[in-house]
């Protein structure tokens, strides 16, 4: 076989033109069938105001989806909601939700302020008086506190007027990761 009869530079440029085409199709597609499902599908549940995804580190395949929220009824329920949305449209995928809220320094410094017994509550499981201590602090402090449990999480929503702060903490206090 003689290799010189064939034009190399129309080969190397077909190959090259073959995979760029190939790898902006699996882009679109991507983007098509559970990008853009994935984010109307939470944006669609109430409570919340953005959704953005990142998965710029391909060296690790957790997608990180992050979810701005504000004036929630029950974070909770919003939480559970946004979860199934979320596997429903990636599948078995590893993903890690990450919530962003409307901070202001006095709730900062107010759940800075109850931390230890938010901690204390789930260590000895006395949760009535976790909530009762909190809901004193609150009142006090002239914010409106809500504190939710399942069997997972603990669910803690600090509301005034000008702002709110949303933490879900893992009740296993083995898992480091605070959401």
């Amino acid at each position: 076989m003689n290799w010189q009869k064939y034009n190399w530079s129309i080969i190397i440029i077909s190959v090259l033109f073959t995979f760029a085409a190939a790898s902006s199709s699996y882009y679109f597609w991507q983007q098509h069938t559970m990008t853009k499902p994935l984010i109307l599908a939470i944006e669609d549940i109430e409570g919340v105001e953005a959704v953005t995804l990142n998965n710029q580190d391909k060296s690790q395949s957790i997608l990180e989806i992050h979810v701005t929220l504000s004036n929630l009824n029950n974070l909770q329920t919003t939480y559970e909601t946004i979860n199934h949305a979320i596997r429903t449209n990636i599948g078995a995928k590893q993903y890690k939700l990450i919530l962003h809220d409307h901070k202001t320094p006095s709730l900062e410094n107010f759940y800075y302020s109850i931390h230890h017994q938010i901690f204390e509550g789930l260590a000895t499981g006395n949760f009535s008086s976790m909530h009762n201590s909190i809901q004193e602090k609150a009142i006090a402090a002239d914010i409106k506190a809500q504190v939710y449990i399942d069997t997972n999480y603990l669910y803690i929503q600090l509301t005034t007027a000008t702002g709110n702060l949303y933490q879900v903490i893992p009740r296993q206090l083995e898992d480091k990761e605070v959401r």
